[in-house]
């Protein structure tokens, strides 16, 4: 079963988007944590800075490992690259709505969206990259 798992394409796919994905989070999550508690900047200033860094880890992880085989096919990558930054941009506002309902309107701590942030939008990218941005 592990050995079928292995060679599993999808099942390779989600790790690696996985491991991409927790570097891209963790980057995102890092810079928000530092410059929202530290610094003590409004959460939209330090999220657009989170978004752009951790959209650069997460397009050259998912373009060059999770959907390398797709990736080399495309004829098209500048395309890919415009589908895979409308996901992005999704998925930022996403967690946009996440800090607003979480740190405006609810008036939560913000591990409270930290963990929105790691564990909801990344299941909506995936599967928004793996059925529409690299097909």
């Amino acid at each position: 079963m592990i050995r079928e798992l292995a060679n599993n394409t999808l099942f390779q796919q989600l790790v690696s988007f996985a491991i991409v994905g927790v570097g891209a989070t963790l980057t995102h999550a890092i810079i928000f944590n530092i410059s929202f508690e530290l610094l003590q900047l409004h959460h939209l200033i330090v999220n657009i800075l989170g978004f752009c860094i951790a959209f650069l880890v997460s397009y050259l992880g998912q373009f060059h490992w999770t959907f390398k085989e797709q990736a080399i096919q495309l004829a098209d990558k500048r395309s890919a690259f415009f589908k895979f930054l409308k996901t992005a941009l999704l998925g930022f506002a996403v967690n946009l709505f996440w800090s607003f309902l979480i740190l405006e309107f609810l008036q939560l701590h913000h591990y409270y969206y930290l963990a929105l942030l790691t564990f909801v939008t990344p299941v909506l990218i995936f599967l928004l990259n793996k059925f529409w941005a690299f097909k």
